[in-house]
């Protein structure tokens, strides 16, 4: 009887039918558990095997996981008496050696939520008998399992390492050994020591100087070097090549360039469930400017039967951009349950926690994105909206220093901090918003939250022509709704009610749903006199009186409440400034600020070098 199911077990495994091996190699070991007789430490160890294995295989991985500890305590006592046997089953099985049924076990462990002992398990593999996937489990083990921020660098580097000597091709190791801070020509000369015809590689030296960069918060110098790549080599339009260069793009706030790519990877490969999550975050940056793409976007995703970490992003997303918060929070915490180091979920739960107005809970999503992502410039920004939501101002003037110093010369951070000084009731403080506004230009001409308030500033000081000069050379080169609405209010306020309905008809082209556009037009339809100016909020008209920009209130785009244009500008959505409760709560966060915390702004910024190369 033993031998009849003996050889059914061994036929049925044979031929990979693990669900069927279960069950017949589950009473073959009450058979032999039975009758002693014909139970010997070899019968008993084979099907042993055949059963852990095809548990495995099945993911049946908390059961395999107790029979892993009887395997390998069996393999011990056929060690110990020599047994011949022993060589002739890893021979004819090579999964049955011990180092793959070490990693089997340490995966089990892993999945089952044990980390520790899976580690242990790999770390009784002797060194120089770990292959490239061990090395990679055990690093990614150091790196990723032991909770947000607490990577075991030390422990991960030297398996990081190990599998880039024995497989220079390795990417995604290159990129999390430069993830850990390691030099990028360091990485680099690993990697050519390793390759067999180095020459072959030039194009690799390319790409790990551009990963380095990216990490180095160096996003635009990262982005051309990824452009090197795409125009001058044979690698152009790849899709991988494509992606790294989308994220540095939108990373560095370029949301058009990004989302042309983000697209044109989506066209070519349909599946690609990351880049369709990617080309949803930078279209939602310019609401309602592609809502019938996006929508498409969403309904190919939602027809998905099994979804994976990003399919629950792209649905969170898509939540976020209905302004159903709630909902939307639900599916990120899907996300974030199967893969908690997910960048996108971390920053989206931040968002939809401020727009929810939990603001402690906003600081502590946005703290645990930065632990995941410390080169993203998104991460910083929700810090700073939230501190200003919840009105604590002196951790927002320092978020704002912090971030200069992270991402020096960056256009987005010196925006950041020129919008701040604007918005200050400190006259001498609001002055120096020019300088920072100007070197974000002087970096990135085109960059739309400086061209914004560089034309706040200049409507500010009684130069109106010059800021409607400004925004109408910009919106020439990027049609958004929301700067031709906010051009139209200017023509308005200006009293050039033709070109003004003009743009706000422009508007509507791109946002046919747009509020603020369409209170814009009865006003000007209403008004026809002029003599009052009209002051738009989220919640309607508000007459102030009429009086020039030079003698005025701060003067501001669209005739807004100034935190509502500090929320936009900084946020760089007109979505997160509407839903944003620092947009909603207008002026008494301008009005409660105190203005001292700004006094130290050119001190601080003494020996920071901004010279926009």
């Amino acid at each position: 009887m033993e031998n009849a199911l003996f050889a059914n077990v061994k036929k049925l495994y044979d031929h990979k039918l693990y669900e069927c091996v279960i069950p017949v190699a589950k009473l073959l070991r009450t058979v032999l558990r039975n009758d002693r007789n014909v139970a010997t430490l070899e019968l008993e160890y084979q099907v042993q095997l055949y059963l852990v294995n095809s548990l495995f295989k099945e993911r049946h991985l908390r059961c395999a996981s107790r029979h892993f500890e009887d395997i390998f305590h069996q393999r011990r006592l056929m060690l110990r008496h020599k047994n011949a046997c022993l060589v002739a089953i890893e021979s004819a099985y090579p999964e049955f050696a011990d180092v793959e049924l070490r990693r089997r076990a340490a995966e089990c462990y892993r999945e089952i939520g044990n980390p520790g002992l899976a580690v242990a398990t790999l770390l009784q593999v002797p060194v120089k008998s770990r292959t490239p996937r061990i090395n990679l489990m055990l690093a990614r083990m150091h790196h990723h399992s032991f909770g947000l921020g607490h990577t075991k660098k030390t422990e991960s580097l030297p398996s990081y390492k190990e599998v880039v000597r024995e497989c220079p091709m390795a990417l995604p190791v290159i990129q999390d050994l430069l993830e850990l801070g390691v030099d990028g020509n360091e990485v680099n000369s690993l990697v050519m020591h390793a390759a067999t015809v180095p020459g072959n590689f030039d194009w690799l030296s390319t790409w790990i100087k551009a990963l380095a960069q990216m990490f180095d918060c160096k996003h635009q110098d990262a982005a051309r070097t990824f452009q090197r790549l795409q125009d001058s080599t044979l690698l152009r339009c790849n899709e991988e090549l494509m992606m790294a260069l989308g994220r540095c793009l939108y990373y560095d706030g370029n949301y058009s360039r990004a989302e042309q790519l983000f697209s044109a990877t989506v066209s070519a490969s349909p599946d690609n469930i990351e880049a369709i999550g990617l080309l949803a975050v930078v279209r939602g940056q310019h609401a309602g400017d592609s809502g019938q793409d996006t929508d498409r976007l969403y309904a190919q995703v939602t027809s998905e039967p099994k979804y994976s970490p990003c399919h629950w992003f792209v649905h969170a997303q898509a939540m976020y951009d209905a302004g159903r918060f709630e909902r939307g929070l639900t599916f990120v915490e899907q996300c974030l349950q199967a893969e908690p180091r997910h960048q996108e979920a971390l920053i989206l739960r931040g968002r939809l926690l401020i727009a929810l107005e939990r603001h402690k809970e906003a600081v502590e999503a946005f703290r645990t994105g930065q632990t995941v992502a410390p080169y993203r410039f998104e991460v910083y920004r929700g810090l700073f909206q939230s501190y200003l939501a919840a009105k604590r101002f002196k951790e927002a003037h320092a978020m704002c220093n912090w971030t200069l110093r992270v991402f020096q010369n960056s256009p987005r951070g010196l925006a950041m901090f020129g919008r701040t000084l604007f918005l200050s009731p400190d006259p001498m403080i609001r002055k120096t918003a020019r300088k920072f506004a100007e070197k974000s230009l002087k970096v990135d001409p085109n960059y739309t939250p400086a061209v914004t308030l560089m034309a706040d500033i200049c409507q500010f000081e009684g130069a109106p022509k010059t800021s409607i000069k400004l925004l109408e050379d910009h919106v020439s080169l990027f049609p958004q709704a929301n700067l031709f609405t906010n051009l139209a209010d200017m023509l308005r306020s200006q009293k050039e009610p033709i070109r003004a309905l003009e743009y706000y008809y422009k508007a509507l082209g791109k946002n046919p749903r747009c509020e603020r556009t369409l209170r814009g037009i009865s006003l000007l339809k209403s008004c026809n006199s002029f003599i009052e100016t009209l002051v738009l909020d989220d919640s309607g008209p508000i007459k102030v009186d009429g009086q020039q920009s030079t003698n005025g209130p701060i003067a501001t785009p669209c005739r807004t409440p100034n935190l509502e244009w500090l929320a936009a500008d900084c946020a760089e959505n007109s979505r997160e400034t509407s839903s944003s409760p620092a947009a909603r709560s207008g002026q008494d966060v301008e009005g409660e600020a105190d203005g001292s915390v700004w006094h130290d702004v050119d001190a601080e910024m003494v020996g920071m070098n901004y010279d926009g190369h």
